[in-house]
Order: structure tokens, then sequence, then C-alpha cells
């Protein structure tokens, strides 16, 4: 009796625990079809490393390359900033239809936001440093960047098709349709430098122990 008692305990905890869970590992295949016949993209975020030769106390020297890149920008936030600023109350993204984003932070810390409603996972929330490497932005995704009181310097390098035109590739958007909307109000996925790695956890880092997911 106290066997099957233990037993059941013990698989209520283990319903429980997968009810609750923010991350279940479950076959790859079947998750992509499942996701093909929803429209949805299974999403995984790429973050290009750099290639340290020489650092010492006070200089760092490293390789900084995308092979793919075709574009070199810099954005410099001085002090506190956000990029696109907010319109009054309302958040603004950028969203590139030409053009896929390398972002390798310089100096300083920079989070990033993305939504895409076409990921499985629409909302993103990167606390970006250099040593995670260049983060990479696919095209169609909304993006923001904030900065602390200290600012940062990012180079982007991306890679743009013949269709680019600057003019029309940096027009601050609102999230103004249904599914941006949903998108934003979804639980994000953070991800953090810690310990060496680039860590992906389930709940905001500036809140609660970090737990990893991989």
């Amino acid at each position: 009796m106290y066997r099957l008692s233990k037993s059941r305990r013990l698989l209520g905890l283990l319903r429980l625990k997968i009810k609750n869970s923010c991350f279940l590992k479950v076959n790859k295949f079947l998750l992509v079809f499942i996701n093909f016949l929803k429209g949805v993209s299974t999403m995984e975020l790429r973050f290009f490393p750099i290639n340290v030769f020489r650092e010492t106390p006070k200089v760092t020297f490293f390789d900084a390359g995308i092979d793919t890149s075709n574009g070199s920008d810099v954005v410099i936030h001085s002090g506190e900033a956000i990029s696109p600023p907010d319109d009054l109350k309302d958040e603004q993204y950028y969203v590139h239809n030409h053009q896929i984003d390398h972002n390798l932070v310089i100096t300083g810390e920079r989070k990033f936001v993305l939504i895409n409603p076409s990921w499985d996972e629409p909302h993103h929330v990167i606390y970006l440093n250099r040593r995670m490497g260049a983060l990479e932005i696919p095209v169609g995704t909304y993006h923001r960047s904030i900065s602390g009181k200290e600012g940062s310097i990012v180079l982007n390098q991306p890679k743009r098709d013949k269709f680019f035109d600057p003019a029309k590739e940096f027009i601050p958007q609102k999230l103004n349709k249904i599914s941006l909307i949903k998108a934003r109000k979804s639980l994000p996925v953070y991800w953090i430098y810690e310990n060496n790695k680039i860590k992906r956890v389930c709940f905001n880092p500036l809140e609660r122990k970090v737990k990893t997911l991989f």
C-alpha cells in the first residue's frame, strides 16, 4: 500500500512538473512537423563567436568578422538609450525585409527584444555582451535594443540583398497587428551569459535565480 501511494505521489509530481515546465524535450521531427502544420517555424537563435587573439588587463585584440556580411554599421548609445525610441507610451521596433543583422557588443551591454509571430517561441529577450558574440536577427523580425546608464557600442555586420534600401529599412514600426501584440504578450525566453556559457532561461534572470535550460 505504501509503495502504491508513493508511486502515485511521484507520478503526480512528475505530471505537475511537466505541466509547469517552460521547456519540454520532445521528438524534434514531430515538433517541426506540428509547427509546419500550424504555419510556425521552429526558432533557434544564432550567436557568431569572436576569435580572441590576445587579451591583457588593458588590451583586448579579437577577430569579429562575419563571412557573409557585406555591410558594417556602428550603433552608439550614449548613456541610457532605446533604439528606436518609444513614441510617447508606445514601443517602437525596427524590422528588416532585405537585411540580416549580426550585432556584436563592443563596449557595455545591450538588451535586445525580438518579436516574430512566425516562430514557435515568438518573444525573446537577450542581455547581449561581447562574450556572447554577434547576435543574428533574421529578416522579418521586429527588434529593439536598450542600453543602461553606461551606454554601449554595437558593431552590426549585416548581410544585405540587392533590394536593400536604407530609406525603407530603418523606419520605426509599432506593434499594431493582433499577431504582433499576441507575440509581445507571450512569455519571453531570456538569454544571458554566465560562467563562460550562453544560457537560455524561462524567466527574468534579474528577478529570480537562473536555471540553465541547456
